[in-house]
């Protein structure tokens, strides 16, 4: 007799078997018996209670067919078309509600009954958000970013930069976690990375959530381009205006009456 998850008489009861799945995914739960001279009567799957109860999922037997009782009806199906031969069950879209223990109940003749239980996990894709602050040069030491994040299992967070700041890490009643950075803003930050890393076993490497840093300060104008040489009708002459600032500012040029006798150089405009 060949036994596939679920034992006979004579050998060992394994431990429960442990399963993982991912909300809204398809998840099987195997169980196969297959014996040399007995026959499947019938199969019956139960979900187990945290009060040790159990719930009827779907039953099959060769007379009656199958059949799926209450809310579990159009959301499971038996993966073979003769569920008496391979009784493995499919849980069509995985709910966080299917977490908990399954039983496969095989009922024979002439040996009896046999059971296999599984223990399903149901992890949740991370739901990740992050919250930039716009800045002013200036403000004191402050939270910039947060990155806040929801997923069973509880994903980890973590800050990719090379700005010289703090992080604080939080975890809600909720299961939601959370990290916070802080610095003292400086114009040199303006453009600087910080992203936000999401680890999680559903990624084969961490999510990144890219976010640059964006500080505020005012502009410094100076004008360049005039020098001693230029004289009435010269061609091409211009000037520059170089500035900074962030946002970028608006620039307006003034042409000031100058009278004669009065000398004037570029430091004068500064």
């Amino acid at each position: 007799m060949k036994v596939t998850g679920i034992q006979g008489e004579s050998e060992v009861i394994p431990s429960k078997h442990l399963l993982q799945s991912l909300e809204e995914a398809e998840t099987v739960l195997p169980c196969l018996y297959q014996p040399s001279t007995d026959k499947v009567v019938q199969v019956t799957w139960y979900k187990v209670s945290p009060a040790k109860t159990k719930e009827q999922i779907i039953v099959a037997n060769n007379a009656d067919g199958h059949l799926a009782f209450g809310t579990w009806s159009g959301r499971v199906r038996f993966k073979s078309s003769e569920p008496t031969v391979d009784s493995t069950l499919v849980i069509i879209s995985t709910e966080v509600s299917d977490e908990g223990d399954y039983i496969c109940h095989i009922s024979t003749f002439p040996s009896g009954n046999f059971e296999r239980e599984i223990s399903l996990t149901v992890w949740t894709t991370p739901i990740t958000s992050l919250d930039p602050v716009v800045l002013k040069e200036g403000e004191p030491f402050k939270q910039v970013a947060s990155c806040r994040s929801v997923a069973r299992p509880p994903p980890q967070l973590s800050w990719d930069t090379e700005l010289n700041g703090q992080s604080i890490n939080r975890t809600s009643d909720n299961g939601a976690v959370s990290t916070h950075y802080s610095l003292h803003p400086l114009r040199s930050m303006n453009g600087k990375r910080l992203d936000c890393l999401v680890w999680h076993p559903v990624f084969q490497s961490p999510r990144r959530l890219k976010n640059l840093l964006v500080v505020h300060f005012p502009p410094h104008a100076e004008v360049s381009g005039f020098n001693e040489e230029w004289h009435v009708d010269m061609e091409n002459a211009a000037l520059r205006c170089i500035h900074g600032g962030n946002p970028e500012p608006t620039l307006t040029w003034t042409r000031i009456l100058v009278y004669r006798g009065v000398h004037c150089g570029l430091d004068d405009w500064h």
